[in-house]
């Protein structure tokens, strides 16, 4: 899966929970110039993960579930919709090359660091700029 605009719009949604505590999905996207309407599309599925919880009302929105140094940069990306993959036949693909490519160990081996570091990397990490 590459990453999708869902994705990259669900990880900025929390990274901004990660600095402020608490918004709404309304905020943020005024903030970022998004649609509100799908930005609670994609927090309906950050919740649904477990991430996420909100409240409704004056004063609501959503706050992540846990500290912003448990969740890693995988988990929230896994949420919106799978793990980053670098190349479409890693994806599942349909690719004639599949058995006798010479460059897909180097996909693979690509891939499999990414996702480490992915797991490593915490929305604290990319709250407070730690790259």
């Amino acid at each position: 899966m590459w990453i999708t605009r869902e994705s990259g719009l669900g990880l900025l949604a929390l990274v901004v929970l990660a600095r402020e505590g608490r918004a709404s999905a309304e905020r943020i996207a005024e903030e970022y110039g998004l649609s509100a309407p799908f930005l609670r599309q994609i927090m309906g599925q950050a919740r649904r993960a477990g991430l996420v919880e909100s409240r409704p009302g004056r004063g609501g929105g959503y706050t992540l579930t846990r500290s912003a140094k448990e969740i890693s940069v995988a988990q929230a990306l896994e949420a919106f919709g799978g793990k980053p993959t670098s190349v479409a036949c890693l994806a599942g693909v349909d690719c004639p090359l599949a058995e006798d490519c010479p460059t897909r160990p180097l996909w693979e081996w690509l891939e499999e660091r990414i996702a480490k570091w992915l797991s490593e990397l915490s929305l604290e990490d990319l709250a407070e700029n730690r790259l």
